[in-house]
C-alpha cells in the first residue's frame, strides 16, 4: 500500500472514549461521524443547515478525513505499507503493473487501486442537461438546497454527497440514507397535497 499522506490513520482509534456508558453517548450519536463532540452535531442535518457556510465548512473537514475503519490494522499485518510517497508512473507488464514511486523505488504489483477521493460538481453529470443546470443555484460545485433536499429549479431535489454542503457530512454515507429518506418523502408529499 503507498499512501501520500505521512502516517495513517484510523477511526475510532480512542475506543475507551466509546466505553464510558452515558457519557459517550453524549459525545458520539449513533451514527458515529466525526471525532466526539462533533459527532452530535452531524447527526443533526436540519441544525447543520442552519449554521453558516463557513462554520459548516469546518465542520466537515474535521468529521470527514481520510481514514480506515479501526478493524483494517490488525488485517494488514502481512502488508507491506509506504506512507508519504506518490507513485510517479504506472506500467501494465505481462505479470501485472510495474510502479516508479517518487522515492526512486520500483514495485512490481498484482493490481491498482485508486483511492483518491473526488469533488462534487454537478456541471460534470452528463445527465443534467445545459437548461436544467442553467437553474440550479450552485456553490464550488454543490447544488444550494432548501428543505427537502430541494434545488432552485423546481422539482429537481439532490440527496447524499450532493446534500453534504447544505445538510452537513452524514449525507456522504449510508448512515444519512434515513434522515434522506425521510426528508425527501416528507417534501414530495406536502408538493403533492398542494397539487
Amino acid at each position: 500500500m503507498i499512501a501520500k499522506i505521512p502516517k495513517l490513520r484510523w477511526i475510532g482509534m480512542h475506543s475507551w472514549l466509546h466505553a464510558l456508558g452515558p457519557i459517550s453517548s453524549i459525545l458520539y450519536s449513533k451514527h458515529d461521524v466525526g471525532p466526539a463532540g462533533i459527532s452530535r452535531l452531524v447527526a443533526s442535518p436540519k441544525v447543520m443547515a442552519h449554521l453558516p457556510l463557513r462554520l459548516r465548512d469546518m465542520i466537515r473537514k474535521r468529521a470527514v478525513r481520510p481514514a480506515g475503519s479501526r478493524w483494517l490494522p490488525a488485517r494488514l499485518n502481512s502488508v507491506t505499507i509506504s506512507t508519504g510517497r506518490s507513485v510517479i508512473a504506472a506500467k501494465p507488464t505481462q505479470d501485472g503493473v510495474h510502479l516508479m514511486v517518487d522515492d526512486g523505488t520500483e514495485r512490481q504489483v498484482d493490481h491498482v487501486l485508486l483511492g483518491t477521493g473526488y469533488d462534487v460538481d454537478i456541471s460534470r453529470y452528463r445527465f443534467l442537461s445545459p437548461e436544467l443546470l442553467a437553474e440550479v443555484h450552485v456553490l464550488d460545485g454543490y447544488p444550494n438546497l432548501k428543505a427537502g433536499f430541494l434545488s432552485s429549479a423546481p422539482g429537481l431535489h439532490f440527496i447524499g454527497a450532493t446534500a453534504a454542503r447544505n445538510f452537513g457530512p452524514l449525507l456522504f454515507f449510508v448512515a444519512g440514507t434515513k434522515f434522506a429518506s425521510v426528508e425527501l418523502t416528507s417534501r414530495i408529499s406536502q408538493s403533492m397535497a398542494k397539487t
